[in-house]
């Protein structure tokens, strides 16, 4: 949902440099929604303290960029709506003073700069930006960890379902092989490229990639390796993988490294193609016993946010993964489990 609100955002009221746009006040746009609500020892430039109350909505057309937000400042509670800038003068470089729709701004919040309008101003730290302070006030616990990792291993059986009813005739597993030797930047066309191989109409549940496009092989590699893949369909059996022992996957990786995959994206196959492949017992316990093979450059900071010391098995690393996709990028803090609070009441005789 925010991802198609940010593209609305961005083609309806972006303002002055487009570069800036994209790069800072999205990023005020998206503190605010967030964690305003959450910050606390808030002012004004006028040393008004200012407690965040409703942040409001993100407005999808023309006009100031958050709407019926309510705020007070110094006790006074005032409902409004609020507009972001890089500098307190940008209000009058985009000639909102001029501009009805912008009469009802209670608040205006900056990066930086004087010269601004005679409203209350908020002037929000770099620091706050980008990624974001966490406020998250405890620890998430293993259980927590585990069962958004559930939920990432029952989307990922979801997708396996309809590989296996859209692939006509493909296997589900032999498709999900295809998909890890196509990740990267340009996983669409690729992927598409192999449907008009395999004669498909189309691939089917083409998901956007959102990683990284620096440490992948080459189209020119993909495609060889694609044709070793189809000539050796019968890796990908369902009735080749019987158990889950140990030695027995150790075989089957020896044999699929033997058609030139890598042993890397042998284990991606193990993680995200058979293991919710074979079931919700015997896959998911498979996650809980496999250890990490690679790490993420989000790790680190995912960690920190929520209190973990380590991750060593693919439960926990997928977990992470969850949490981010679920509660970092796609809610406001306010939503996340570790943002919540509560007072236990007394009982008064």
């Amino acid at each position: 949902m925010y991802k198609n609100e940010d593209i609305l955002q961005q083609c309806a009221i972006a303002e002055g440099s487009q570069f800036n746009w994209h790069s800072q006040e999205k990023d005020l746009v998206v503190w605010w929604l967030r964690q305003s609500e959450r910050m606390v020892n808030l002012k004004t430039v006028d040393g008004a303290n200012l407690i965040v109350l409703e942040a409001g909505y993100r407005n999808d057309g023309p006009g100031p960029d958050i709407f019926q937000a309510r705020i007070l400042l110094d006790d006074f509670e005032i409902s409004g709506d609020v507009e972001m800038h890089i500098k307190a003068n940008d209000w009058y470089t985009h000639g909102h003073q001029y501009d009805e729709r912008y009469c009802n701004v209670m608040l205006h919040v900056i990066m930086g700069g004087d010269a601004g309008p005679d409203i209350p101003t908020l002037v929000v730290d770099r620091e706050f930006l980008g990624s974001g302070q966490c406020i998250s006030i405890r620890r998430v616990t293993p259980h927590e960890l585990l069962a958004l990792a559930y939920t990432r291993f029952k989307s990922k059986q979801k997708h396996l379902k309809i590989l296996s009813t859209e692939g006509e005739g493909y296997g589900p597993l032999l498709l999900g092989m295809i998909e890890v030797i196509m990740t990267g930047g340009n996983r669409f066309r690729n992927l598409q490229q192999a449907a008009q191989m395999l004669d498909l109409q189309h691939w089917p549940d083409c998901r956007e990639w959102q990683g990284s496009n620096l440490s992948y092989p080459s189209r020119s590699s993909k495609e060889m390796l694609l044709k070793r893949i189809l000539k050796a369909p019968e890796l990908f059996q369902p009735n080749e993988w019987p158990t889950i022992s140990r030695n027995s996957i150790a075989d089957k990786l020896v044999e699929m490294q033997c058609i030139g995959l890598s042993l890397n994206q042998c284990k991606e196959w193990l993680v995200n193609i058979f293991a919710p492949f074979i079931g919700d017992e015997r896959g998911f316990q498979l996650w809980r016993e496999m250890k990490i093979f690679r790490r993420y450059a989000l790790e680190k900071r995912m960690l920190h946010r929520l209190g973990v010391n380590e991750i060593r098995f693919i439960a926990e690393q997928q977990g992470l993964l969850a949490w981010r996709k679920n509660y970092c990028r796609s809610l406001p803090c306010s939503n996340c489990p570790l943002t919540q609070y509560h007072q236990t009441l007394t009982h008064i005789n």
